[in-house]
């Protein structure tokens, strides 16, 4: 009975506290010392909030808060057109959710509550820029002796993002820099004289120690930490101090887990769900509700309710563009989501979407794939493009042909695969895919059935080798053959030998990134004529990508133990593109400019 009482008074006080602080903001707005928004009129609300504290004692400092903003006001904005220059006037809702709790929420002893932030966000929203003033605030207008603030990130350059706002505000602000003086502004650290505080960046690609006495600190962009080495630095270094207050700010991740990102988020999930209590820790997570019934990403009032600086920080024209390039790229849709809508998003995303491809292959106002024809394309340039599977699977070999005229924008490339499989597999493998290989291998393709049989319980590599040296090498001119180096050594070194240029192609990111986006560009042009290649049409609709944080893509390889899917057309297709990709880029590359000067 005391337990229940004790958690509705709890809950009274909460209200209470919250009803304050709505008035606070409301206030403060009508008297111009913050910016009211469309977002907060609206009645919007973030998509996560954890509970204020609202235990016994537990007070909201007006003046406190007056005081944040009034030192905001001193500072002028350094970044963009339309805000360079100009004080900088928080909006209600950066101080509704986060400056009024943080700095008005005392306890009874007059020490703030709040001691840990997580500040989760889309970008363009300014999230950096307001922790820069934050950061500055902690350091210069805290009133703490000695403070030590950091910026951190898990690479110094994303570290200086913030620091160097917040110097260049420093810098401009003529009180402060008239109190840190000329050396206390420098490149990479502010040191204020008088209160011995001082304010650098620290980076876990540059932190060798720890032994830190954190005041304060701005942890920007989490989810791009590899690991939490320089996090447990600065959370390890606030004990001595009487309210430190730290900061994470960041947008959210491709949905993996162990990181640090996930574990931070996943304490404030649980706070906010009520199953977990720790009043030291506040966050509030802003962004689109993908688990509702009616969630469109596409939509205007999805980015109004997910950003809320939605026509004042990041411009409704921008949004609806990289919303309408989304809708029209399967692939970029995970970095729009995770970018701008702050959707965590699964590491593997479907594609390249079936109707282009298939359209791909028809004439105009046509149902019907249009033919490829090996005879038109005697003599042709093309590429080769090989991806051996394990001997009891699926192996493909495919040629690219470019078009003949390389400034014709409107003629396609010309895709043409080959297929194996070991004959006495054929049953197993069409019980574990769901897909007629039996009928494929009776079905006519290319001078042969659309899937090719080798005879028993493993792939003959030497009919791979035939068909290619024997067949396809004499009527074709084929430049180069892109290959991946698992299970290919030996096939290679024997292709070689036939008078074949063999080049191996990186399977990761750096090696895959320039062909998929080509690849995708070309589909979507409808430029790719590749017959309607029942196999290929297949391993198309199975392919995934796989993005990382710095936006680039390759295929994800199915497990053939446990998946029926099978990506090995696209993967040889995309190896023979990289070798067109690899030649154009040589012959596009300007001369060197060299001069030989003599005595």
């Amino acid at each position: 009975m005391t337990t229940t009482a004790g958690a509705s008074s709890t809950r009274a006080r909460r209200k209470a506290l919250t009803a304050e602080i709505d008035r606070a903001v409301a206030g403060w707005v009508e008297a111009g010392l913050i910016d009211g928004t469309e977002w907060m009129q609206q009645g919007r609300r973030p998509l996560l909030e954890t509970p204020l504290p609202a235990g016994p004692g537990v007070w909201f400092d007006l003046a406190a808060v007056e005081r944040v903003l009034a030192f905001f006001l001193m500072l002028k904005q350094t970044i963009g057109r339309r805000h360079a220059g100009q004080p900088f006037r928080l909006m209600d809702w950066q101080v509704r959710y986060l400056i009024a709790p943080v700095f008005g929420l005392k306890r009874a002893d007059g020490l703030r509550c709040i001691r840990t932030v997580w500040f989760e966000i889309p970008r363009k929203n300014g999230k950096s820029t307001l922790c820069s003033g934050l950061g500055l605030y902690l350091f210069a207008a805290d009133r703490e002796p000695g403070a030590e603030v950091y910026c951190v990130a898990s690479a110094r350059d994303q570290a200086a993002i913030v620091f160097d706002a917040s110097r260049e505000m420093a810098a401009g602000c003529k009180p402060l820099a008239r109190r840190l003086g000329q050396r206390g502004i420098q490149r990479r650290r502010l040191i204020h004289p008088k209160t011995h505080s001082v304010f650098r960046v620290l980076s876990s690609d540059g932190m060798r120690q720890h032994g830190l006495n954190v005041h304060g600190g701005v942890i920007d962009e989490v989810h791009a930490h590899e690991n939490s080495d320089v996090i447990d630095a600065v959370e390890t270094g606030i004990g001595a101090r009487d309210q430190p207050v730290l900061v994470f700010i960041t947008t959210a991740d491709d949905g993996g887990t162990g990181t640090a990102y996930a574990t931070k988020r996943e304490e404030i999930e649980a706070l906010a769900g009520g199953h977990a209590e720790d009043s030291s820790v506040y966050g509030v997570v802003f962004g689109a509700d993908d688990s509702a019934a009616d969630f469109d990403p596409y939509s205007e009032d999805t980015l109004k309710a997910a950003n809320p600086g939605f026509g004042v920080t990041v411009l409704a024209d921008y949004l609806m563009g990289r919303a309408a390039q989304a809708q029209r790229s399967p692939a970029q849709l995970n970095r729009f989501l995770r970018l701008h809508l702050n959707v965590r998003t699964k590491q593997e995303i479907r594609w390249l979407k079936m109707d282009d491809w298939d359209g791909s292959a028809r004439r105009p106002r046509s149902n019907i794939p249009v033919p490829v024809e090996l005879d038109e394309l005697e003599g042709r340039t093309c590429y080769g493009g090989l991806d051996l599977s394990s001997t009891t699977d699926m192996t493909a070999f495919s040629l690219w042909f470019p078009p003949v005229d390389p400034v014709d924008d409107t003629e396609p490339h010309v895709w043409v695969p080959f297929f194996w499989l070991p004959e006495d597999r054929i049953k197993d493998l069409e019980r574990t895919t769901k897909v007629p290989l039996g009928r494929w291998s009776e079905t006519p393709a290319h001078a042969g059935p659309a899937l090719r049989l080798t005879e028993g319980g493993v792939v003959d590599y030497r009919a791979v080798r035939a068909l290619i040296t024997d067949e396809l090498a004499p009527r074709f001119d084929i430049r180069s053959v892109g290959y991946d180096r698992w299970n290919a050594a030996e096939t290679a070194k024997e292709l070689e030998t036939s008078g074949l240029v063999m080049d191996h192609v990186a399977q990761g990111y750096a090696g895959m990134n320039e062909p998929c986006k080509q690849l995708e560009r070309l589909v979507l042009a409808r430029r790719v004529s590749h017959g309607g290649h029942p196999i290929l049409r297949w391993h198309v609709d199975c392919v995934g990508i796989r993005q990382n944080g710095d936006g680039y893509v390759k295929p994800v390889k199915p497990d053939r133990r446990v998946s029926s899917k099978r990506i090995d057309g696209v993967a040889s297709g995309l190896n023979a593109l990289s070798q067109w990709l690899g030649d154009r880029a040589e012959e596009e590359a300007p001369e060197p400019n060299i001069r030989i000067i003599t005595a």
